[in-house]
């Protein structure tokens, strides 16, 4: 059995956001996007009832989300990607969080 990596990797194209930023990111789908996503994540563990704990939120150069944290079952790495560069108006968002995170 492959072992799995005990940490996350964050790329040079990655910036950290806040909840407050990630809300903006996904706009008024935001509850429902998030619910989706920490409940259906890829983990060979097995369980049935695995969520994604403990993430952070990224947002990379495309303008897609990444949330990268815990398999709330065996308690290793997991993460979720989620496509919203394609969203329109999210560019000029996007480009105004990435400013004010990366000073």
């Amino acid at each position: 059995m492959v072992k799995k990596r005990t940490e996350h990797i964050i790329h040079a194209d990655e910036v950290e956001i806040g909840p407050l930023q990630l809300q903006l990111m996904l706009g008024s789908s935001y509850k429902k996007a998030i619910e989706l996503c920490v409940n259906s994540i890829f983990c060979n563990c097995g369980s049935k009832d695995k969520r994604l704990v403990n993430y952070k939120s990224y947002i990379n150069d495309l303008n897609d989300v990444i949330l990268k944290g815990w398999c709330s079952s065996c308690n290793t790495i997991a993460a979720r990607y989620i496509e919203t560069g394609e969203r329109e108006g999210i560019e000029a968002i996007a480009d105004r969080i990435r400013h004010t995170n990366q000073k």
